[in-house]
Formats: structure tokens, sequence, C-alpha cells
């Protein structure tokens, strides 16, 4: 039998699942961020299949987030057949992710990433929340992480009044360029129970995911990154894109805790004092920030 399948073997719902399919080969895959998780692809007689183990805290929070989300938008989430203490079995998703795009269609498929999202995500009604005490408390914690950046007085305090009344629509939560892949349309993977719901964290973080690492990854191409940023934004109402921008400089404010690959962290300091405080569109922030 193939080793890898010793990683299912305390998994015996999903192990039945996959030996009625009769199990030819497994892969290991590798996760860009949570290099901690197992994620092996599975091909069978009838069907291609990924395992996914996850280790951490979050192990319980993105299984049920996963079937909430494949509820609530079935067609840009895939299916998953088996959930199984802290793994579960899902289809496996022909496709790239932003990183393994060709440069010459970023641009275009990211717009379409907009497009999509945008019209799953339209027609529907959900309550109204204020979560002005979550996000205040969000960007606390991440300022704390980011404080040997800034000086005492630098980015202390912002005004959260536009989450006072919030659609409740679920979201992803954890939406970057590895957790969104391109076939003929996309499909979301890795998603997050992160507490709260607003679509405009995906938005967010899903740009600020792709253009600074387009930027940081591929050159320092101001002007190809901020036509990716533009043609992904203009799929989205004013509404959703004042609450993006906030989400898109707590993200620059988190990725200054982590390596980057030519970018500096000044940079990425004045993309995050940008989008968090001045009162611009996003894409001027971005613009100036660079």
């Amino acid at each position: 039998m193939i080793k890898e399948a010793d990683n299912f073997e305390n998994y015996p719902k999903i192990k039945e699942f996959l030996n009625k399919k009769e199990i030819v080969d497994i892969t290991p895959l590798k996760s860009r961020w949570r290099k901690e998780n197992v994620i092996l692809r599975i091909d069978c007689k009838s069907g291609r299949y990924v395992f996914k183990m996850i280790k951490g805290n979050d192990k319980i929070d993105e299984i049920e987030r996963v079937k909430i989300l494949k509820s609530e938008y079935p067609f840009i989430f895939t299916a998953a057949h088996v959930y199984e203490e802290n793994a579960y079995l899902m289809d496996f998703i022909e496709g790239k992710s932003f990183f393994e795009l060709d440069s010459a269609e970023k641009t275009e498929k990211i717009n379409l990433a907009g497009r999509i999202l945008t019209g799953s995500w339209n027609g529907q009604y959900f309550p109204k929340k204020d979560i002005r005490d979550r996000i205040k408390g969000s960007f606390e914690r991440y300022r704390e992480k980011g404080s040997r950046f800034f000086s005492n007085n630098e980015l202390r305090t912002l005004d959260f009044s536009i989450f006072s009344s919030v659609s409740s629509q679920p979201s992803h939560n954890d939406l970057n360029a590895a957790n969104l892949l391109y076939n003929e349309g996309i499909k979301l993977i890795d998603p997050s129970n992160e507490g709260y719901e607003d679509i405009s964290r995906d938005i967010g973080r899903y740009l600020a995911s792709c253009f600074f690492n387009n930027y940081d990854y591929f050159g320092n191409d101001k002007k190809t990154s901020l036509s990716i940023a533009y043609s992904f934004l203009c799929n989205f109402s004013s509404e959703l894109l004042d609450r993006a921008k906030y989400y898109a400089g707590e993200s620059f404010l988190s990725f200054l805790n982590f390596d980057t690959i030519s970018a500096s962290k000044e940079t990425l300091k004045k993309l995050a004092i940008n989008t968090l405080t001045k009162d611009k569109a996003i894409i001027k922030c971005l613009e100036e920030g660079l």
C-alpha cells in the first residue's frame, strides 16, 4: 500500500470512502502559507480527491466554515465528501493560483475573479451587525505585533464607524493569492472561521495579497501591480470598497511581520498607513504607497 495512506489510517470514514474508489496514487501537496498541515492528492480509479488534515487551533473552525460556504456559494466552493475530526476529503480542483498564472493573464484573470465573486454574493439579504469592537480589537493586535516598525504616536487611532452596520453575509475570511484557484471559472479553498462576517474582508485581503505579492515577487513592477489591483476593484460597489480599504491596510500591517522577497518594510509601512488613514480611493492609496 502507498506509504502516504498512513496519514488517513486514523480516519475510518475517509479510508472507507477512498477504498471504495480504489486508490491508484497519492501525492503530497504543499501549502504555501500553512506548512504544518497535511495535504494529499489522491488519484483513484473513479475520481481525484484532496485529503486535508488540519493541525493547530483552527482545525474545527475551518471545517465548519467549509460546510457553511459550500451551502451558501455552491459554484465557487468545491464539494467536500467526508468530514472527520480534524480532516476532510474534497474533490481535487484543476486550477492555478495567482502565483502560477502567466504574467500576461493576471489582469484578465483577477478581473474574472471579481466578476464571479460579485455575482455569487449578490441577490441575498442578511441581517446587519455592529462589528466595530471586533475590528478595533483586530487592528490593535496587528498594530501591537508590528509596533517595532512605528513610533509611539504613529497609527494609533482610527475611525471604525463604517463597521457599525455590516451585512452578516458568510465570508471566506482568509482569501489570499494562494486560496483562490483559476480554471474556467474560480474555486475558493482553505477558509477561516474568524469570528465575524464581512465579504469586504475577502475583497481587501485578496487585493492586498495579489497586489503586494506581484510587486514583491515579480520585479517591483508598479504599473502592472496597479493594473491588477484596478481590474479587481472595479467590480465592487463603493460601500464594499470603503470597508475593503481598511482590510487591505490591515493586511499590509500584518505583512510587516513576514519576510519579503524584494520590497522594503518601509514600502509596506507606507501602504499600511495610506490605506488605513488617507481619505482617498484604494487605488490612489496604493499608487502613492509604491
